[in-house]
């Protein structure tokens, strides 16, 4: 009888947001704090790892070989992190759960564990990456109906990249990325199994799958020196079988249906960049139209990014614009680690302006 109630209460108080409606998030394996506070631009100005999932050219740019040894990042919300502080200041978590419907929550945990970058490889017509990722994320929504979406997907897999020089003054490049991923994500289950006592673990057992997919990048230096800026223009085509990773079979049969892909994409976009400008040692502004098929039924104006950085010795500050959402960020980049911090806005909804997902994120790497 108690589950009954609590079941029609709930039921109840869902149909009575209208803020808890659909979410359509853009599905990314990878994102980097550092071009998050840039207006999470990264097919022009990527650096070692963030270009193993955005525009594998972009490793020729890389300024210097480099080890790369536990970088690990964190992303959450600010629904998510008010709800936390919520739990652990209150003893009721169902009041707690249910005051936090329509607010979107979402977490990412992302970890290189190890990767290596060579600026020349073979010969200096080459560059080269190798490296091994892990990412967790999560964002949970409760809809109306009273079905929650765990929204969570579990991605790892090595990283191979290759890039090539050409043209005089090496000012075409092109590149590609070899992937090979294991992915495992959630599925919807209804509040009505929650509470008669359906084991949670199994309900949530979605799909899973191994397999491979590459990415095709390129990048292009015109003559142009307007300003004094040098321009680089940057185009890309990222999963191109499709991003689903089932050609290597299912690593987990218990799990029936196939994983989250991530869609083939195409992106495109424009750089500047000039030293010694306005006391600063270096500055760099993009425009960038990025996840061009891997936003389904979404806007092109949620594809835009507009970013800039200004670096002076070892500190880097940096804003933009995601999706028509500010951002922000601040880097330290020291001999053996670096530190970058950032707040950006991500669009959940098909349009700039339906709903904001605030979101704060860290990331520490230790190199050589």
């Amino acid at each position: 009888m108690k589950n009954t109630l609590l079941v029609a209460s709930l039921s109840l108080m869902v149909l009575s947001l209208n803020s808890a409606h659909a979410y359509h998030p853009i599905i990314r394996d990878f994102h980097s704090v550092r071009t998050a506070g840039m207006g999470d631009i990264r097919y022009t100005v990527g650096l070692f790892e963030e270009n193993f999932f955005a525009n594998p050219a972009r490793s020729a740019d890389n300024p210097e070989n480099l080890l790369q040894i536990m970088k690990i990042s964190l992303e959450s919300s600010k629904a998510t992190l008010s709800n936390l502080g919520k739990l652990t200041k209150s003893g009721n978590e169902l009041n707690t759960f249910v005051d936090s419907l329509g607010d979107p929550m979402s977490a990412r945990l992302q970890i290189i564990p190890i990767s290596f970058h060579a600026k020349n490889f073979i010969t200096d017509k080459w560059a080269m990456g190798l490296g091994l990722f892990f990412s967790a994320q999560t964002l949970p929504l409760v809809s109306n109906s009273g079905s929650v979406d765990v929204n969570t997907a579990i991605t790892a897999g090595p990283v191979l990249n290759l890039s090539r020089r050409l043209l005089e003054e090496d000012r075409l490049v092109v590149g590609a990325n070899l992937h090979t991923q294991i992915r495992a994500n959630s599925k919807n289950f209804s509040i009505q199994e929650f509470f008669n006592g359906q084991n949670m673990a199994n309900s949530v057992q979605g799909g899973s799958g191994m397999g491979v997919d590459f990415d095709l990048g390129s990048t292009f230096r015109p003559h142009w020196k307007t300003g004094g800026f040098d321009y680089q223009l940057a185009f890309t085509i990222n999963n191109v079988l499709g991003g689903k990773y089932t050609n290597l079979g299912k690593p987990i049969n218990a799990w029936p249906n196939g994983p989250y892909a991530t869609s083939r994409s195409v992106s495109f976009g424009l750089s500047a960049e000039r030293k010694d400008w306005i006391g600063l040692d270096r500055v760099l502004f993009a425009l960038e139209s990025t996840d061009n098929g891997n936003n389904e039924n979404g806007s092109f104006f949620r594809t835009l990014h507009a970013g800039a950085q200004g670096s002076w010795s070892i500190f880097h500050v940096r804003t933009g614009l995601n999706q028509g959402y500010l951002t922000a960020g601040f880097g330290l980049d020291l001999v053996v680690f670096s530190l970058n911090l950032a707040t950006y806005g991500e669009e959940l909804g098909l349009n700039p302006g339906v709903k904001q997902d605030r979101r704060y994120a860290l990331d520490l790497g230790f190199k050589i």
